[in-house]
């Protein structure tokens, strides 16, 4: 539509006539935001990388994680034994004590039951033979790399993952006195540090599926296979030594430097 205006204007024909178009609209364009195919497969494709990497990362950062923890729970282990040695005439623990209660019936306490009258003395020892208890406490005693679901033998409060040397009083009787004591008198024996010529060489505390270890030549093989190869980090075990270092050793190796044979075997 043109609309026609006259206006007079100083000229000599009087009016002229002026038309006026009026401004058309630009139609307005619907203004759509999105991806487009291409851009869209990209996401995916990236997606799909991620959810890879991390199915395979993941699990590896959090199988380092545990196995840290059970270097670093082996090292703080150590100073509990120098406790406890300093109030009970300088001797380690023995891995199972027989108590005797007021109503005179026995209890039998493991060592690390003994580790944790010093860290909770307030808290009634029983407690600890509970699955309750360490659901509660996050503990250095109990060894990250040790399940519940393992095979032969899984976690339990009797079994933390952690146990003692059996054979450091075996070899101290049979250097002694010719003969081996019985297992049950093994497990009773406490130890005098002074009876320990090398601390350094002396293994204490290493990862098992029991709450005592041998590490002699017929029990190291249960490293190839089963729980306690589930134990091992990059193929090595973590041992606490009596003097408190930790050292991480192959079982090939354990048995070639006769540590199954020390305190009484003397070092290279």
């Amino acid at each position: 539509m043109t609309l026609v205006f006259y206006c007079r204007i100083n000229s000599l024909d009087g009016y002229n006539a002026i038309a006026l178009n009026p401004p058309v609209k630009a139609s307005k364009r619907p203004n759509f935001s999105g991806f487009t195919l291409v851009e869209l497969l990209v996401v995916i494709a990236i997606l799909a990388v991620l959810a890879t990497v991390g199915l395979t990362v993941g699990p590896r950062m959090m199988a380092r994680g545990k196995a840290t923890k059970s270097i670093e729970n082996l090292r703080q282990i150590g100073p509990l034994f120098a406790i406890y040695a300093a109030d009970h005439s300088m001797k380690i623990p023995p891995a199972k004590a027989t108590t005797i209660q007021q109503d005179g019936t026995t209890k039998d306490v493991l060592w690390h039951e003994t580790c944790l009258t010093l860290l909770f003395p307030k808290t009634d020892p029983d407690e600890f033979k509970t699955e309750e208890w360490w659901k509660r406490n996050d503990t250095f005693l109990r060894n990250p790399l040790f399940e519940t679901s393992a095979k032969p033998r899984g976690w339990e409060p009797l079994n933390p993952g952690y146990a003692i040397n059996e054979m450091i009083p075996e070899n101290l009787a049979l250097a002694s006195t010719g003969t081996i004591p019985s297992h049950d008198e093994l497990l009773s024996s406490s130890v005098p540090l002074a009876a320990l010529g090398d601390p350094g060489r002396t293994p204490l505390i290493a990862p098992c599926d029991n709450y005592f270890f041998r590490y002699d030549r017929d029990q190291i093989k249960e490293f190839e296979n089963g729980t306690l190869k589930d134990l091992l980090i990059e193929g090595k075990v973590p041992i606490l030594f009596v003097d408190g270092h930790v050292e991480s050793i192959r079982p090939t190796e354990y048995i070639a430097r006769k540590l199954y044979l020390v305190p009484i075997v003397p070092g290279p």
